[in-house]
């Protein structure tokens, strides 16, 4: 099945935007029941594993995230309309966020299993 030629423009938006909206999602899942687990007292392997996947996530949606404002940018500069702007601006929020809950999430692993968690 061969998509036009319209389709095979919306496509790469679609796609970013929502494998954007899962990570982010599933982050804030992965805090839930890290949360979840400090307060039902969840076993230490699985707290770290939580941990761990939350920083993965983190940086996935930095990666992503970086993607669809290059290319709301980019389709901002072509077409000047000013929601391709504003779609850029939230995915620069989504990396902030991710960079910065990634870093913190690191640092806590770092602090609780010793300086040779990472190295």
């Amino acid at each position: 099945m061969v998509l036009s030629h319209f389709s095979q423009e919306k496509l790469l938006p679609i796609l970013i935007s929502r494998t954007t909206v899962f990570l982010f999602l599933m982050s804030l899942l992965t805090l839930f029941l890290y949360m979840a687990g400090t307060f039902q007292n969840f076993i230490d392997a699985t707290q770290l594993f939580l941990l761990r996947l939350y920083s993965v996530l983190g940086v996935l949606l930095c990666i992503s995230s970086i993607c669809g404002s290059i290319l709301d940018l980019n389709r901002f500069k072509k077409a000047k309309k000013s929601r391709y702007l504003f779609r850029a601006g939230g995915y620069i929020l989504l990396v902030i966020y991710g960079l910065a809950t990634s870093l913190a999430v690191i640092a806590i692993i770092a602090i609780s299993e010793g300086s040779a968690a990472y190295w």
